[in-house]
C-alpha cells in the first residue's frame, strides 16, 4: 500500500504542472482530461506526430466548449511534442528486415501480419479516431507492404482461417455502406458525415489489402471494386458535409410541434414553469409552448414490490435559446406525479437536458 502511495505521489510531482487540469470541472472537463491522459502516453508509444495531431484536436475542442479556459499549459505541451517529432527521424513505421529469418520464422511472421490486418484491426471510426485517421491508414498500408515484402506464405490452416474472417467481413462492409448511404440521404450531423467518409475509405483499404494478398480470390476483387465505386460516388468530404448541412436546413424548416392529443392549460403551465425554473437563469433559455402527446397517464410502480409510486404522461416543448434561435426538445419530457396515501400529488415537469433540435421560431404555433 505504501509503495502505491509513493508511486502516486511521484506521478503528482511529475505532472504537477498539469494537476490543476484534472480537478477542473468546467464544460470542457472530459476534453481537458483526455488531452492530458493522451499527452502522458505519447512517450510510451513514441508516436510523436500522431500525438501532436490528437492533442491539437483536443485543444480546439476545449476552446470551443470553454473559451475562458486558460490553455497556455496545453499549448506548451504541444510545442514540446512538436519539437520531439521534428527531431526524431523515425516518426514513421520502419520497414523490417526479413532477410535473416528462416522459412519457419517467415511463415510465423506472415501469420502475425494476417492477424493484424484482418482480425485485430477494427475497421471502424470512432470520434477520437478522426483527427489521427490518416496515421491509422498509413499503419494499415505499411502492414500490407510488410506482408508483401516478406515474400512467403503462412501455413495453409492460417490462410484458411484468414479467408473465413475476410468473407465474414463482407457483411460488415455492406452494412457499413448501407448505413453511410442512409445517413447521406437524411443525416444532419457534420461529425457523422466525417466519420462515415473515413469509414468508407477504411473499408476500401481493407478490401484492397485482401485483393493484394489473395489475388486468386475473385470475390475479394469484386468487393474491392464495389467499395471503390461507392467511395467515388460518395464524393469528397466537403460534399458529404454539404449534404448534411442541406438535410439539416430542410429539417429545421419543416420541424414543428406535434398536434396535442389533449389540451390541458394547467399541465402545460407546469411544463412551461418547470422548464423556465430549471433552465431560465442558468442557460438563458425560455419556454415558448408545450403540448401533451399522451391522452391519459402511465402508472409507475416500484421495481421490486410492484406498489404504485406515481404516474406520468409525455409531452413536447419548444423553447428559445440564449442564441435567439428556437428549439424543440425531442425526447424525455414528462409531467410526473407522486402517489402518496390515496392520491396523486406533487405535480412536476421532468426534463433530460437542454438538447433541442433547431426549428423556425415562426413554426412554434
Amino acid at each position: 500500500m505504501k509503495t502505491i502511495q509513493l508511486v502516486f505521489i511521484a506521478m503528482l510531482i511529475s505532472f504537477g504542472a498539469k494537476a490543476q487540469d484534472f480537478i477542473y470541472e468546467g464544460p470542457a472537463k472530459s476534453e481537458v482530461r483526455s488531452f492530458w491522459t493522451n499527452a502522458m502516453g505519447i512517450q510510451k508509444t513514441q508516436k510523436y506526430a500522431e500525438g501532436v495531431v490528437f492533442l491539437e484536436a483536443k485543444l480546439k475542442e476545449v476552446k470551443q466548449k470553454d473559451p475562458a479556459y486558460k490553455t497556455d499549459k496545453m499549448e506548451a505541451e504541444i510545442a514540446k511534442w512538436k519539437a520531439k517529432a521534428g527531431s526524431t527521424s523515425s516518426t514513421g513505421q520502419v520497414q523490417e528486415d526479413f532477410s535473416q529469418l528462416n522459412p519457419t520464422q517467415k511463415a510465423i511472421k506472415a501469420d502475425q501480419l494476417l492477424r493484424k490486418l484482418f482480425e485485430e484491426t477494427n475497421i471502424g471510426v470512432r470520434p477520437s479516431d478522426v483527427p489521427v485517421i490518416q496515421f491509422r491508414f498509413k499503419e494499415y498500408s505499411d502492414l500490407v507492404k510488410q506482408y508483401i515484402s516478406l515474400n512467403t506464405k503462412p501455413q495453409e490452416t492460417d490462410i484458411k482461417r484468414t479467408k473465413i474472417i475476410i468473407e465474414k467481413h463482407m457483411y460488415q462492409t455492406n452494412g457499413d455502406l448501407t448505413n453511410i448511404e442512409n445517413a447521406k440521404a437524411s443525416g444532419t450531423i457534420l461529425e457523422v458525415a466525417e466519420r462515415n467518409y473515413y469509414l468508407a475509405k477504411y473499408n476500401q483499404l481493407y478490401w484492397e489489402a485482401a485483393t493484394k494478398i489473395f489475388p486468386e480470390e475473385t470475390a475479394y476483387a469484386d468487393q474491392y471494386k464495389a467499395v471503390s465505386d461507392f467511395v467515388t460516388k460518395m464524393g469528397s468530404l466537403e460534399s458529404m458535409k454539404a449534404g448534411m448541412e442541406q438535410n439539416n436546413a430542410e429539417k429545421i424548416k419543416s420541424r414543428k410541434l406535434p398536434t396535442p392529443v389533449v389540451v390541458d392549460s394547467k399541465l402545460e403551465k407546469v411544463l412551461i414553469d418547470g422548464f423556465n425554473a430549471k433552465y431560465g437563469s442558468t442557460q438563458k433559455a425560455t419556454a415558448l409552448k408545450a403540448v401533451l402527446t399522451q391522452n391519459g397517464w402511465t402508472t409507475l410502480r416500484h421495481n421490486v414490490s410492484g406498489v404504485v409510486v406515481g404516474r406520468e404522461r409525455s409531452a413536447k416543448l419548444a423553447y428559445k435559446g440564449s442564441d435567439g434561435k428556437c428549439y424543440l426538445l425531442p425526447d424525455y419530457v414528462f409531467i410526473r406525479e407522486e402517489y402518496i396515501g390515496t392520491s396523486f400529488t406533487n405535480t412536476k415537469a421532468i426534463f433530460n437536458g437542454l438538447d433541442g433540435n433547431e426549428m423556425l421560431c415562426e413554426n412554434v404555433k
